[in-house]
């Protein structure tokens, strides 16, 4: 009969929410680096054969290391469990534990923060997903982000691709019961290691290894790394800005100066440039001068701070900044009896930056990529059809945001575009618009074009009027009008139509030339048109047919303040319904009425090339009455009477 699985008093110790001793440790590997996920994995021995794991994924374990006068414990979430079989009388387990921030990348979102800083949205994510295990220890202040896109990535990924672009690194904190992780922007973020502000060397044959925390193996590290790295952009608010932002090295080597130019920076202001740029050189130039380490210090943990001691070089034995640590741990048999710390085997490996030297992660997490356009709908102000701002931008909201947020103002498309000067067509709320994404970049939308959809329908019906193409507007507000521009091209009943819903305007500042091949019709309707040349000649000249003008009701007024010449080739003929006058001067005139007609003026003369004929009943002469030439009088002359 096998003897019960007991782990009091033993150097290593496994908690899980199974029960005490449900499980104990046999074996354990544990990785864990600055800005990195930790994993640590457990082999156990049970005298279940068939352990219910639904009790324990998903919650917190931990192991607990007691040696050289403290303890180390590693917590983590359980994230797998595999049955191994049978061992030793015993039935054998293998546990995963990782830390809780690995959860996250179980989850993916689309989602929009608008004028947030970066460590307010990176709380954000970790609050709404429930978890508040964490810490704040950064020293620097952040700008607000305007817009910031978490698109179809992991929380995971979103998280840790804007703190290695703003400098952030985090680590993890472990007790019995959780683990906290750290964030992180400078070496004023870090203390010393619990117990172990100083590190010892030890050579392998010391004789005191077994009664203090050392290493024993210490190499110094160096790599040739780029030496400046250079960003630019561009601010289409500010277009003539140099957005060009640079950070150089101090390393002394040959070519230390090799240059890193990317574009797009992803910032429009020079200070975040600036900022940027140099967080990239620091997480390049912070692969230079590691030093790597073997030994038995359990203590020692990413984030923390610890100063060498007792090495041969002299210049080694100074603070370092631990970045790394591999942890091995194997109990003794439980087969044997009392645990003794010769009976516990603890191996680890480390790796140090020195302390002066800063770290940052490195920008290895991928920014998410927008393949191709994709469509939005346009949304603004309540109570508005049209929400446009100074500069011609509009809000959409995408059709991915479960929480319906609106995006940043987003420029427009157009034909053409100038100083003051080319085509303008503004969407409208409601309206369904393609949006495509500058370098792919789901922070930077531009609104290229706009599409019709079971709501918004064409405004001519198909396919009955295919050959029918243009523009048709709508009045706004209230949608009770149009103005339309179209273009019939159906052969043989082509066309081109203007529709103004109320005023037509045309300018023309030099010559306007029409030729029309057939007739021409007037426009027509109410109210009046009017047209002013304010410079320039009127010609209208037609080449073959008549011209009519009917004013159906109403007077015509024509108003010359020079000169008037009216010629025909062949007749002139002029009717009047009730009277035609004719005056030159306030002093002379010609009436003509239905029953009379005369001709006042200071003098009249009537001259005849060859005859003049006066023909009448009753012909009164008044006045003195001066004839020259030949006089035929037939009729009765009345008395010529003076005046």
């Amino acid at each position: 009969m096998s003897a019960a699985l007991v782990q009091a008093e033993r150097i290593a110790t496994l908690t899980t929410p199974l029960g005490e001793d449900t499980l104990v440790l046999v074996r354990f590997n544990g990785t864990e680096h600055m800005s990195q996920l930790f994993e640590f994995t457990i082999d156990a021995l049970s005298e279940e054969r068939d352990v219910d794991f639904d009790r324990a994924i998903g919650r917190n374990c931990s192991v607990s290391l007691t040696a050289y006068g403290g303890t180390r414990v590693f917590n983590g979430i359980l994230v797998e469990a595999q049955w191994l079989g049978p061992k030793n009388d015993y039935f054998s387990y293998r546990l995963v534990l990782r830390p809780w921030f690995w959860l996250l990348s179980r989850t993916t979102d689309c989602r929009i923060f608008e004028k947030k800083t970066v460590l307010e949205i990176i709380k954000q994510v970790f609050s709404d997903r429930g978890f508040n295990d964490f810490r704040d220890n950064t020293t620097q202040s952040y700008p607000q982000i305007e817009y910031c896109v978490q698109y179809r990535e992991t929380d995971l990924d979103f998280v840790s691709r804007l703190m290695e672009q703003y400098g952030i690194y985090y680590f993890f904190d472990h007790s019995s019961a959780k683990h906290m992780l750290v964030m992180a922007d400078a070496k004023s973020s870090h203390q010393a290691v619990p117990g172990l502000a100083s590190l010892p060397f030890i050579a392998l044959k010391g004789s005191d290894r077994r009664e203090r925390e050392h290493v024993f193996e210490w190499k110094a590290d160096r790599q040739f790394r780029t030496g400046k790295v250079e960003l630019k952009d561009y601010d289409y608010m500010k277009p003539n800005a140099k957005l060009l932002s640079d950070a150089k090295g101090t390393a002394g080597y040959t070519k230390s100066d090799m240059e890193f130019y990317d574009y797009p920076g992803q910032y429009i202001e020079q200070d975040k440039g600036d900022r940027f740029a140099k967080v990239q050189l620091e997480a390049e130039q912070a692969r230079d001068q590691r030093r790597f380490a073997s030994g038995a210090a359990p203590s020692l943990f990413p984030g923390g701070l610890t100063t060498l001691e007792e090495q041969i070089k002299p210049s080694e034995n100074i603070q370092y900044l631990v970045l790394g640590a591999t942890h091995t741990i194997v109990t003794e048999s439980y087969r044997s009896g009392a645990a003794t710390l010769e009976d516990q085997v603890y191996e680890g490996s480390y790796e140090f930056l020195p302390g002066d030297r800063p770290f940052r992660a490195p920008l290895t997490t991928p920014r998410p990529f927008v393949h191709g356009p994709q469509t939005a709908k346009v949304v603004g102000k309540s109570g508005e059809e049209i929400d446009v701002d100074e500069e011609g931008r509009i809000l959409v909201q995408f059709y991915w945001d479960r929480k319906k947020m609106q995006s940043c103002r987003v420029r427009i498309a157009q034909v053409w575009s100038g100083k003051a000067w080319g085509g303008i067509f503004i969407p409208r709320i409601d309206q369904e618009v393609v949006v495509e994404f500058l370098e792919g970049n789901p922070d930077r939308p531009l609104v290229t074009g706009t599409v019709y959809n079971g709501d918004n329908k064409v405004p001519y019906d198909l396919p009955s009027n295919k050959t029918k193409n243009g523009w048709k507007t709508d009045s706004s507000k209230g949608h009770n009008g149009y103005n339309e521009l179209v273009f019939e091209d159906k052969a043989g009943s082509e066309e081109i139509g203007i529709h103004a819903q109320k005023d037509l305007n045309l300018v023309v500042l030099n010559a306007e030339t029409r030729e029309i091949g057939e007739k021409f019709m007037p426009p027509m309707g109410s109210p009046s048109r009017s047209t002013t040349l304010k410079n320039g000649d009127d010609e209208l000249k037609l080449e073959m047919g008549d011209q009519n003008i009917t004013l159906a009701m109403g007077s015509q007024n024509v108003s010359i303040m020079m000169n008037q010449t009216t010629s025909a080739n062949m007749a002139i003929s002029s009717t009047a319904m009730l009277s035609h006058t004719d005056a030159c001067g306030p002093l002379t005139s010609t009436a003509m009425t239905p029953a009379s007609m005369s001709d006042t003026a200071p003098m009249i003369m009537i001259t005849g090339m060859a005859q003049v004929t006066v023909t009448a009943p009753i012909i009164n002469l008044v006045g003195i009455v001066n004839v020259t030439g030949l006089l035929t009088v037939n009729g009765m002359i009345p008395m010529l009477l003076p005046t």
